[in-house]
């Protein structure tokens, strides 16, 4: 494709920039199979193919660049265009052919994000959150890092070990599903191995419901993932969409019950423990500013901690020069009680190092950052409607 060209803001080079996009979900494309793919929450191939291009060239070109894909960028749970079912669908194999796929659905951004790396001093850190956990699989990390040039490959990270990444003294990034019990799982502990060698995914339980629930129920209402408050939509809904929606809580109830904790305590029932776990399975998108305080309580040297997963930007400065940034998400936000913005916001977090081997006590002299919006650029005057 030809390349887009931008008008450029004249700017300072500083010593490192950081750029952190988070939860994308690109999926399996807007068509699959020559239909249209109601499962899609990412429309806007366009926009991300000009952010890589912009910060390719002219002024950025030689610029040391670290691009943070602060999980959830590409979507494994929303590609069910593959022949395997029940546990098999958590295979490796299976895997292999759902990044295939997603690869096929988007693979001009793919192709903006090698040529991105093509250009000096740039690189990739991919940190692995829960809709691409499937990436601590061995060989579909090889896939991933195999999909760009072979001078590139060694210019990608994926950090898939550990659940915080530190690029810089005082610089800490967490997907954030870890906060949630639902999203929660250990790295090292999730790779089973059958007697024939193939390794599985085993999911945490809310990877399951985004497969088994969410997508059933978006091929009927497919916005059904996209609002929130949740108790909003199910009022909402009871009023105005009152059978589908008695399906939905009914279909929520049933496979919380069966799936999590029928089979969980069957053979070791204890009541109080049973109405402990649920009250902490069912939060979902924690107070993220109260953990981000406790984060800061915890580990002295941290002045930025960078979230994503509760697809919500946020920006907040605290009193002692601590900073929360949340970089929100590229998908489609409904919000019924007016907390958030209504629509797509493509934000991204932006921190500008002027020297990278600074001391923590110089950090607010040579480190700022900002909460931005990917405007863009599109070579089209029209794109497919997507209510």
């Amino acid at each position: 494709m030809n390349q887009i060209k931008l008008n450029l803001v004249e700017k300072k080079q500083s010593e490192k920039l950081i750029l952190v996009l988070s939860d994308t979900h690109l999926g399996a494309g807007q068509y699959i199979f020559g239909q249209k793919n109601i499962l899609e929450d990412f429309f806007h191939d366009e926009e991300l193919i000009a952010f890589f291009q912009y910060y390719s060239q002219d002024q950025y070109y030689d610029q040391k660049i670290e691009v943070i894909l602060n999980g959830d960028f590409i979507d494994f749970a929303t590609v069910p265009f593959v022949q395997y079912y029940d546990d098999e669908f958590w295979s490796e194999t299976a895997s292999l052919e759902k990044l295939k796929i997603i690869h096929q659905g988007h693979v001009e951004v793919f192709n903006s994000i090698d040529a991105f790396l093509s250009t000096p001093n740039k690189s990739i850190t991919y940190i692995a959150g829960n809709h691409d956990a499937e990436l601590i699989l061995p060989k579909v990390r090889d896939k991933f890092i195999n999909l760009f040039s072979y001078s590139n490959r060694s210019k990608i990270n994926i950090f898939w070990e550990e659940l915080t990444y530190n690029p810089n003294t005082g610089i800490y990034l967490q997907h954030g599903h870890q906060y949630e019990k639902a999203h929660l799982f250990d790295p090292k502990e999730s790779i089973l191995e059958s007697q024939d060698g193939e390794k599985y995914f085993l999911p945490p339980w809310g990877t399951y419901y985004c497969h088994f629930v969410i997508n059933k129920f978006k091929k009927e209402r497919h916005y059904i993932n996209q609002v929130t408050p949740v108790r909003s939509l199910l009022i909402n809904g009871l009023i105005f969409d009152t059978f589908l929606t008695l399906r939905f809580i009914l279909a929520n109830i049933y496979y919380f019950a069966m799936f999590r904790f029928w089979s969980l305590y069957l053979s070791r029932f204890n009541l109080r423990k049973i109405i402990k776990d649920i009250r902490e399975e069912l939060v979902l998108f924690e107070n993220y500013e109260n953990l981000a305080r406790k984060f800061f309580k915890k580990v002295d040297d941290a002045k930025i901690l960078v979230n994503g997963h509760t697809h919500f930007p946020g920006y907040r400065l605290y009193n002692d020069g601590t900073v929360y940034l949340n970089s929100g998400t590229w998908t489609k936000i409904i919000s019924l009680n007016h907390s958030h913005k209504n629509g797509y916001s493509l934000t991204y977090v932006s921190i500008d190092l002027e020297k990278t081997d600074y001391d923590i006590k110089d950090f607010q002299r040579y480190v700022s950052y900002d909460l931005l919006e990917w405007k863009g650029h599109s070579r089209f005057p029209f794109r497919s409607y997507n209510p």
